[in-house]
């Protein structure tokens, strides 16, 4: 299976890549997107608004890749521009593709959220198959407000409850980085590898 890592200059392009590739994906990492591909993962580290405006260009691609069947996964930063709007940095539009609003994190906490924290199931899929309960790497101030509950399939907390993975059709986004999480994240990366290949 191939898959691109869309380079919109942030994010942890080669931890990315070399845990795609241990999952057994051949990976490209391009500034446009290319058609042959099964998986467009989108990284993240940045403001929304500056991810939102550097992605405005490719809108049309992304939405025809994703009516195509071409799946995506997006990566903190990566997972929230694929909601409808985000607040940091401004006031900016997303994506559109999950519904929800990207917001700053609310409660008696430290900003930013960095480290390791407890994942747990809120809807259970092949996506999340042994990782109740595991915990992940998270690096972030914001988080997805107002998101369907079926769209949700694991949580954590930190100063309030926010998705940890979400799922809709052909997209997956974590608020946490895989590629970062060491035995999680190859469990991640293996469940989305066999989930794509159903």
């Amino acid at each position: 299976m191939k898959a691109q890592i869309l380079n919109y200059g942030v994010g942890n392009i080669f931890s990315l890549a070399s845990a795609l590739t241990r999952a057994g994906f051949q990976v490209t990492v391009n500034e446009d997107l290319v058609n042959d591909v099964d998986l467009v993962a989108m990284p993240g580290v940045g403001a929304f608004s500056a991810v939102s405006a550097s992605l405005e260009r490719l809108n049309s691609k992304l939405n025809e890749m994703r009516e195509r069947g071409i799946y995506f996964l997006g990566i903190c930063l990566g997972m929230q521009v694929m909601f409808q709007e985000g607040t940091e940095g401004g006031r900016s539009k997303g994506l559109g593709w999950l519904k929800g609003r990207v917001e700053r994190i609310r409660g008696d906490v430290k900003l930013p959220h960095i480290g390791w924290d407890r994942v747990r199931s809120v809807n259970q899929c092949e996506l999340t198959e042994g990782l109740d309960g595991k915990y992940f790497y998270f690096v972030h101030s914001y988080i997805a407000k107002g998101v369907e509950g079926r769209v949700v399939k694991l949580s954590s907390f930190y100063g309030e409850d926010f998705p940890a993975l979400v799922c809709e059709g052909n997209l997956v986004g974590t608020q946490f980085h895989p590629e970062k999480s060491s035995q999680s994240g190859r469990i991640f990366f293996h469940n989305l590898r066999r989930w794509m290949k159903r």
